[in-house]
């Protein structure tokens, strides 16, 4: 199973933004978690990939816990392989887009100054960002940061890609540019999708849950 989450619970102070959230995922799947908060949705894929401190429970992903004690070093190894494309936010300033969308590459010592290029220039075009190559992301609109976001997740070819309801407010011309890129590199990788929305979901899309306070549950149950 390449994702396994068992009583995944978030406590902030007196308030508890998740509880008991449990949940797998296999290789190629796509779940899409629908929530009408979208806060929630965020809160959980941040508890994924270990951002979310006050996050308990266990998260397998290929079989090591996240959230469980080991050396900083393996908990970044693992991290590497997991994609994860921000709703806001997410890019670093001091670099323009190209660089942002390059930057997991850089951590890949095998991979040569031309491929990371011809790389960026692929995924640019398949997302639909090429055009915004040369921009600093302080003139980017929302959606463009969300999709620098996806074309700087699918780049590294993750095992595991999450996408935080970037398909929100976006025209239907994006809407279907952003999905399609998600399928085509999932066609070709193999990897798992786990994507938050509210209504919105994915042409590959395997199960959807509504995920509310008190855990996940099966659409109308």
């Amino acid at each position: 199973m390449l994702l396994a989450v068992k009583g995944l619970t978030v406590h902030h102070g007196k308030e508890v933004h998740l509880r008991d959230i449990s949940f797998d995922l296999a290789a190629s799947e796509c779940l899409v978690i629908r929530s009408q908060i979208l806060l929630l949705g965020t809160t959980l894929l941040q508890s994924l990939v270990g951002l979310e401190e006050q996050a308990t429970g266990e998260v397998h992903f290929n079989g090591r816990d996240l959230l469980g004690d080991m050396p900083l070093r393996h908990r970044l190894e693992l991290r590497r392989d997991i994609g994860y494309v921000h709703r806001v936010g997410g890019l670093i300033s001091l670099l323009n887009v190209r660089e942002n969308i390059a930057l997991p590459l850089c951590y890949h010592a095998q991979v040569t100054r031309q491929q990371v290029a011809e790389l960026t220039r692929e995924v640019a075009e398949v997302v639909g960002v090429s055009d915004l190559l040369d921009r600093e992301v302080d003139e980017l609109d929302i959606v463009q940061v969300r999709l620098v976001n996806l074309a700087r997740a699918l780049i590294d070819r993750p095992q595991l890609l999450l996408v935080d309801a970037i398909l929100e407010g976006m025209d239907e011309d994006r809407r279907r540019r952003a999905a399609g890129a998600i399928e085509r590199y999932q066609n070709e990788y193999g990897f798992g999708v786990v994507m938050t929305a509210r209504t919105r979901n994915l042409p590959q899309t395997t199960r959807v849950l509504e995920l509310r306070t008190d855990g996940l549950h099966r659409p109308g149950g």
